[in-house]
């Protein structure tokens, strides 16, 4: 439960940041913390539970745990596409995408956090 009210709290960050997304001084080191803690929660749980091990018996997982595993996945490439994107918009300006995947990136970190809690029930 513990790691569920960390999920929670990172997913809290997250739309505190999206909600400063016009104050960059406040919304890039808020998005950044909240990255560097989701991925330290991801390491956490791989590295006690072997996440990694037991996605690979792929074929006998329940289909909500391939859900979470699939949305987990997509949730890491769209922190990397929203860091990249990010980075450029600081830089140069433009990059009117960032905010297209943002949204994109929303949904499957809310879909991560909703299947945690229904795999925990369906066990």
């Amino acid at each position: 439960m513990v790691l569920k009210l960390i999920s929670i709290g990172i997913v809290v960050l997250l739309f505190y940041g999206l909600s400063q997304r016009f104050k960059p001084r406040i919304h890039i080191p808020v998005m950044l913390s909240a990255f560097v803690l989701d991925v330290s929660l991801v390491l956490y749980i791989e590295l006690t539970r072997d996440a990694t091990g037991q996605a690979m018996g792929w074929s006998h997982l329940p289909g909500i745990m391939k859900i979470h595993i699939f949305l987990s996945t997509m949730t890491v490439v769209m922190y990397l596409v929203q860091i990249v994107s990010g980075f450029i918009r600081f830089r140069k300006g433009g990059m009117p995408y960032h905010k297209h995947t943002g949204i994109l990136f929303m949904i499957f970190r809310l879909g991560n956090l909703i299947t945690s809690f229904l795999i925990e029930t369906s066990r």
